[in-house]
């Protein structure tokens, strides 16, 4: 019986390492247009202003809880985040958003030598904290510093 219920786990492993890479080559895509990817919450938030027509910008305080991608000293540090999404309205209003909410950030650098940081892309810029989604990215970050 020990034998049968290690095989399964053996083949429920197999399939969902399998699964994994078919979702890997988004992530892969995210990561590679972030310098760092942060797990935390958001301590202060800002209103939303308008950018530019169809884009909303927020300027917000974020406490990291762990370094996905990037620079590990940041780990427990307030950093300074400018969000740049999408929208026009209440409905394109991200309920993550807010103070006190959990996400992960794909960041970029705001300038070259400011320690600013702004989200790297308009629409997946900001995700829901997602225990799985962390360990992938972690997993990924790590094995392309040795690609």
């Amino acid at each position: 019986m020990n034998r049968l219920w290690l095989a399964g786990l053996l083949l429920v492993s197999v399939a969902a390492a399998a699964l994994a890479d078919e979702g890997d080559d988004t992530l892969r895509f995210y990561l590679a247009k972030s310098k760092l990817v942060v797990l935390g919450e958001i301590t202060s938030m800002s209103g939303a202003d308008m950018t530019e027509l169809g884009v909303l910008g927020y300027m917000c305080e974020f406490r990291v809880e762990d370094v996905l991608l990037g620079d590990e000293k940041l780990k427990g540090a307030a950093i300074k985040v400018r969000i740049i999404r999408f929208g026009v309205g209440e409905k394109d209003h991200l309920p993550l958003l807010e103070k006190g909410q959990q996400c992960i950030l794909f960041l970029k650098p705001l300038e070259q030598s400011s320690a600013e940081w702004i989200t790297a892309d308009f629409w997946f810029g900001v995700q829901y904290p997602s225990p799985w989604m962390a360990r992938s990215l972690k997993r990924l970050a790590a094995g392309r510093s040795t690609n």
